[in-house]
C-alpha cells in the first residue's frame, strides 16, 4: 500500500475529526478514504453539465455544481 502525507490546516483538521466521531471511523485516513469512494460514486453520476441533483431529508431537490 502506497503511503501519502498530508498537511493539514486547522479547520480540515477539525473537519476530518468530526467526521471520523460521526462515521465511528478509526482514523482520519479511513474517513479520507470514505471521501474519495463518494466523490467517485458523484462523478460516475454527474450530469453532462457537471451537476448533480441531491435529494434532502425533507424531499427537497438540490442540484449541485462539482466541475
Amino acid at each position: 500500500m502506497a503511503m501519502t502525507t498530508f498537511n493539514l490546516d486547522e479547520r480540515m483538521e477539525q473537519s476530518l475529526e468530526e467526521l471520523k466521531k460521526h462515521f465511528g471511523a478509526s482514523s482520519k485516513a479511513e474517513v479520507i478514504r470514505k471521501a474519495i469512494a463518494l466523490l467517485k460514486v458523484v462523478t460516475d453520476s454527474e450530469d453532462a453539465d457537471g451537476s448533480i441533483t441531491i435529494q434532502k431529508k425533507d424531499g427537497k431537490e438540490q442540484k449541485l455544481i462539482i466541475r
